[in-house]
Order: structure tokens, then C-alpha cells, then sequence
């Protein structure tokens, strides 16, 4: 028992903080004009990223990405603990794998923690996600979100996925490829 406290300090100890969620240097995407606007070269290594205010992502895009990744996501604190339970019971009886993670354990995971499947990884990652739920307001979250993970391939972020699957901008996605991404 003396242990226990000690052993307690020392995990949390190692945690990063989620403040350093706003103050990311998240790589962002070089883009090269002509002088009439023309999009010429874009230049990045391996994340094609073009940050976007959340107020630039259409409100069906952002209902869309709630319902499927997160239906309780206004609900929570970080972490919904009923879909954890789900995925476990479902994961110790054998059956297919499910997700758990929230919204905002998504962000901390792809931001601050790697993609390794652990518990120790996941407790990390709702011990990050409860105390970024304190932290920054929903929306900001979500702003974050939409900048920060990847949609495949080299496209990180929505506006980068926007442009690699549709060739346009968030902004002016229609209501089928917001669902779609």
C-alpha cells in the first residue's frame, strides 16, 4: 500500500499536458500561388495540413462527424465511460473489436500520446482527455479535432481531406461528402 501512491505520482508525472494541445506545431502544408491565384505546388513530407476555424466547417460536416465518432460528445467529460464498458465486455467475450474512444481521446491520442494498443496507453489517454475536457471549451475541441487527425493517407486535417478527395474547400462541401469524410 505504501507503494500504491508512489507508483500513482509517478505515472501521472509522465503524462504531457494538454495545454500543449493550443501551443502545438502541428506541420502545416507549403502552398505555392501564381500571381492569379492558381494553386501551382503544395509542399509537406508526410501530414498534408491546411488549419480551418470551426466556424469555416459546414454544421452538417460537424453533426455528421459527432454522430458517427461520438454521439454523446456534449454529454461527457472527456471520456464516455458506458462505451468503454461496451467495448470491454464486447473484447473479453470474443467478440469483434469496438471503439470507445471519444472525440476528444481521439485528438489526445493522434496529438500527444502514440497509437499504441495498451491499457496503459488508454488509461493515459482518459486521465489527458478528462483534464482537456476542463481545459478547453467543446468547441475548441472540436476545432482541434477537425485540424489535427489524419483522413488517410497524407491528409491530416478536414480541410486537407477536403481538398485530396473533393478538390474544394470545407466550407463548401455538400451534405453527402461531409458524410462521407
Amino acid at each position: 500500500l505504501v507503494f500504491i501512491p508512489f507508483l500513482v505520482i509517478i505515472f501521472l508525472q509522465e503524462l504531457p499536458s494538454p495545454k500543449q494541445l493550443s501551443f502545438q506545431q502541428a506541420p502545416l502544408t507549403t502552398k505555392i500561388f501564381d500571381r492569379n491565384s492558381t494553386l501551382l505546388y503544395q509542399i509537406y513530407a508526410t501530414q498534408n495540413r491546411t488549419l480551418v476555424p470551426l466556424s469555416s466547417v459546414p454544421k452538417y460536416l460537424q453533426e455528421a462527424t459527432i454522430a458517427i465518432e461520438d454521439k454523446n460528445f456534449y454529454k461527457h467529460q472527456g471520456f464516455d465511460i458506458v462505451a468503454i464498458v461496451r467495448a470491454a465486455i464486447a473484447d473479453f467475450s470474443g467478440k469483434p473489436l469496438q471503439g470507445a474512444s471519444t472525440i476528444t481521446q481521439q485528438l489526445i491520442k493522434s496529438t500527444l500520446l502514440s497509437p499504441e494498443r495498451t491499457i496503459r496507453r488508454k488509461v493515459k489517454e482518459i486521465i489527458l482527455a478528462y483534464w482537456a475536457d476542463r481545459i478547453y471549451t467543446k468547441d475548441q475541441i472540436l476545432e482541434m479535432y477537425f485540424n489535427q487527425v489524419p483522413y488517410g493517407g497524407t491528409a491530416w486535417g478536414i480541410e486537407a481531406a477536403s481538398e485530396v478527395y473533393f478538390s474544394k474547400n470545407t466550407r463548401d462541401l455538400d451534405l453527402a461528402e461531409a458524410a462521407f469524410l
